[in-house]
């Protein structure tokens, strides 16, 4: 019990951790954008074209969204607050994928049958891939079954495997 008390601890500061990266993000001020910024502004007119801008993957697919006065241009506040925001989402969704696959696994340890296995859980956009090797056909459709109960869990990939003997 004492080590799993640890282990929440331990994910709790992580999570903490990740989310007050997102928070920083409002602290870099513009320095770190307007770098990014004007390296993109090949002409140098303080403006970003469709072409300059798509330099970038986020604005390749995402120009048009960005540009928010729709001029066909992105001045540094569009594509500041473009960015910013893309990057606060991608932090919040990394934190809530660590904490899905925290509660599962945590629900797996508590689990009898399944606690002394090795069942290795990932999360990605609410997903989660469960693998390894279990000793019978119960234990893979409870583990799945556990995964599936989890808050913000959207589908469970079941790849569990029985044991050779």
């Amino acid at each position: 019990m004492k080590n799993y008390t640890k282990f929440k601890s331990s994910i709790l500061l992580i999570a903490l951790a990740m989310s007050s990266q997102a928070f920083a993000l409002d602290d870099v001020g513009d320095s770190g954008y307007t770098t990014a910024f004007k390296g993109l502004d090949a002409d140098n007119n303080g403006t970003l074209t469709k072409t300059e801008a798509g330099k970038e993957k986020l604005f390749a697919k995402h120009f048009n969204v960005a540009d928010k006065d729709t001029d066909g241009t992105l001045d540094e506040q569009e594509y500041t607050e473009y960015k910013s925001n893309a990057e606060k989402k991608t932090v919040k969704r990394v934190v809530k994928d660590s904490v899905i696959t925290s509660k599962v696994k945590g629900s797996l340890l508590k689990d009898e049958s399944l606690k002394s296995l090795k069942v290795s859980v990932k999360t990605n956009h609410g997903v989660v891939l469960l693998s390894g090797f279990v000793e019978t056909e119960d234990q893979i459709a409870q583990a799945g079954k556990i995964a599936a109960d989890i808050e913000g869990v959207k589908s469970v990939e079941n790849s569990l495997l029985l044991k050779k003997e």
